[in-house]
């Protein structure tokens, strides 16, 4: 019997839209849509969805989840654990630079990346099972 599954994962960060918007574009996942109730739910705590302070980001099958969730401290180390991505296509690496992203290291098959807030990722060539 297991002992447990994974039900999501937690992202803290410190502007959770645009760093979900990000990461559903890395995964190919897709941000939660919001629904009115939930926007009237966000409006009585006086936020929008661009405002929101925990943003979904969801798998395509339903089976995961992310979760960006806002923190008043800042990162401020290396990550102790980090998701590894394996690539579309070069495109793909090209659009997560546009959105902010950052090499850190360049090795061969893989690249370490920071997202727009520092937290550290791998991405993997679309190619390349070595992972």
């Amino acid at each position: 019997m297991p002992a447990g599954a994974l039900a999501a994962i937690v992202l803290d960060c410190r502007r959770a839209a645009p760093l979900a918007r990000f990461w559903a574009e890395a995964l190919g996942w897709a941000v939660r849509p919001y629904d009115d109730a939930e926007v009237a739910r966000l409006a009585a705590l006086g936020h929008t969805p661009e405002t929101d302070p925990t943003v979904a980001v969801d798998a395509p099958d339903g089976s995961l989840t992310l979760f960006c969730v806002e923190v008043p401290e800042p990162k401020s180390v290396k990550n102790r654990m980090h998701l590894d991505i394996r690539l579309t296509s070069a495109a793909h690496l090209d659009r997560l630079l546009s959105l902010g992203a950052t090499v850190l290291d360049r090795q061969p098959g893989w690249v370490v990346l920071a997202d727009p807030e520092g937290n550290e990722l791998c991405v993997l060539e679309p190619d390349d099972r070595s992972m």
